[in-house]
């Protein structure tokens, strides 16, 4: 199974997070346990939304909304893309992943599966 951890943040506090060296040091030795475990299979830190840009659809119009994102409630500021054998398996590794219980701020693992080839076939059997 292929799983998506998304990393949330508050979009007001986005400008305010900045990891501290142990912080740092403390995620490298778990993104190292995670490739020594064979899951890990793709992951990175992203840059902050005044670095990006949104792309809204709606009533039949696109527009382009320019970052920063500070009204969002939650931004994605990172990722991890693992092989599990189940979502329970990926739920446990990332109840060990590093958390700054000193920064007072929520901090959310979201564990989304793919979807995978079995998934499109079993829909097309139930039609």
């Amino acid at each position: 199974m292929k799983v998506m951890v998304a990393i949330k943040v508050d979009g007001a506090d986005e400008d305010k997070i900045a990891p501290t060296p142990e912080m740092m040091a403390a995620m490298g030795a778990y993104n190292e346990k995670l490739v020594k475990a064979g899951i890990l299979l793709d992951g990175g830190g992203l840059k902050p939304s005044s670095a990006g840009a949104q792309v809204v659809f709606e009533g039949g119009t696109t527009s382009v909304v320019d970052g920063p994102f500070t009204e969002s409630k939650e931004i994605i500021a990172g990722y991890w893309v693992w092989q599990v054998s189940s979502l329970e398996e990926a739920v446990e590794w990332a109840r060990q992943c590093p958390s700054d219980p000193a920064g007072g701020r929520q901090e959310v693992l979201e564990v989304r599966p793919y979807y995978e080839e079995e998934d499109f076939e079993n829909l097309g059997a139930q039609a």
